[in-house]
């Protein structure tokens, strides 16, 4: 290797020699130029870099003498076991430049020239020889630079890999730390919506509980209204707060009266009295809810009722007869049978008179819906006017119902603070 090394310097020297007054073209000089600085610098790659484009600028050129010492530095630049077979190429194309070059120029250096060739051409043949045993020894030599090379390639990746796959680990771990937070923040989203809807859930019901009680005290409320005032009449007290009394041009009134209950109530308890008097009222009342008529009040034994309000019709006094009937005949039955057992029984006035009246709502406190006028009075002297176990009717009531039941015509009878008046049994 030192004797290749030896021979390439004295063919230097020898050329610098011969083409000492040859100038050099500007861009291919610069780039000459450049490339030996970096070789001074120790940047053989971009020396080798930059002797092939002066190479390649020259050839175009056809600077023979740039030629030659660009083939001469990449030779030596290239002069290792991998890279040899490229410097033997340079050192060829060396000599056949210079060859040609003295050939064809006529000069007092002939002698030299031949001295020149003769060393070159037993350098060339050293060179050969030497190329022949690198041959023997490439095949070991390169392995091992190749390994060298892959190892360090090897090594290369092996860093690629690993700083991969750090920053695969780096971006995985912060994938999973931004899911992990997705995550919780889905988990107390869904938690705080969980509990809305609980607690919303929780206070619906308790709303629809509270709302049901009072739907079902109002409905309480309503019932124990309508049982105390007409259904109208109630309606309007819950709408305004308040009522107003109504006339009616007709009406009919019946008063009932247990006779005898003075004796009756001798013989028996006041628990037993409010039970026997209860059974008789609730039938009453069952009676009079059928027909349309309107209760008005009970007073101690006496019962009264009236038909034609508050809802105004035309045949007020034959429903009120047809009621009085099935009343007077539920007394009947109920006597038949304590009389049957020998128990003490109760027998029933029942006094009608038909005419106009005022009805209204009185109190504040305690509600009472009341009819007024002369009618209710002349209806109560019916009732006390009449027999047991009869129906005792005015003259006015007996005219409106005379198509559809037969009277008896009892003659003008006297009454309590109104004098004589006309009236008539329901036969």
């Amino acid at each position: 290797m030192l004797e290749f090394r030896s021979i390439s310097r004295l063919v230097c020297f020898l050329l610098l020699f011969a083409c000492f007054n040859v100038g050099y073209g500007q861009s291919t000089s610069e780039l000459f130029k450049e490339g030996k600085e970096y070789r001074e610098d120790g940047k053989k790659k971009k020396a080798i870099k930059s002797f092939e484009l002066a190479l390649d600028q020259a050839q175009s050129e056809r600077n023979v003498k740039l030629q030659m010492s660009c083939h001469l530095e990449l030779a030596e630049l290239k002069d290792n076991v991998v890279n040899y077979k490229e410097a033997l190429d340079h050192y060829k194309a060396f000599s056949s430049l210079y060859k040609k070059e003295m050939t064809s120029k006529n000069s007092k250096l002939t002698d030299s020239v031949n001295l020149l060739e003769t060393e070159v051409d037993k350098g060339m043949q050293e060179i050969s020889n030497k190329e022949k045993a690198i041959d023997s020894l490439t095949t070991e030599q390169l392995q091992a630079e190749l390994s060298i090379k892959d190892l360090e390639i090897s090594n290369q990746i092996h860093e690629t890999n690993l700083k991969e796959q750090e920053l695969e680990i780096e971006k995985s771990e912060n994938r999973r730390n931004i899911l992990i937070g997705i995550v919780g923040f889905s988990l107390l989203v869904l938690l705080f919506f969980g509990l809305g809807y609980v607690r919303k859930r929780k206070t619906n019901k308790t709303l629809r509980n509270k709302n049901y009680q009072i739907a079902k005290e109002k409905e309480k409320s309503d019932e124990l209204l309508v049982n105390i005032l007409p259904v109208v009449v109630a309606e309007e007290l819950k709408e305004f707060g308040k009522t107003t009394s109504s006339s009616f041009e007709n009406a009919t009134i019946m008063f009932t009266d247990f006779k005898g209950f003075t004796k009756f109530a001798e013989k028996h308890s006041p628990s037993e009295l409010v039970e026997v008097i209860d059974k008789y009222f609730r039938a009453f009342d069952e009676i009079i809810h059928q027909h349309g008529i309107e209760k008005i009040k009970t007073i101690g034994d006496a019962y009264m009722c009236v038909a034609g309000i508050p809802t105004e019709i035309d045949n007020h006094a034959s429903v009120m007869i047809k009621a009085a009937k099935e009343m007077q005949n539920y007394v009947l039955t109920q006597m038949a049978d304590l009389k049957a057992e020998g128990l003490p029984y109760l027998e029933m006035r029942i006094g009608i008179h038909s005419g106009p009246l005022v009805a209204g709502v009185v109190g504040s406190k305690k509600f009472a819906y009341d009819v007024w006028g002369d009618a209710v009075n002349i209806a109560a002297r019916m009732e006390q006017a009449g027999s047991a176990g009869s129906i005792n009717t005015s003259e006015s009531t007996m005219e409106l119902a005379k198509d559809d039941f037969n009277f008896e015509f009892r003659g003008e009878i006297e009454a309590k603070n109104k004098g004589k008046l006309k009236m008539y049994f329901v036969s």
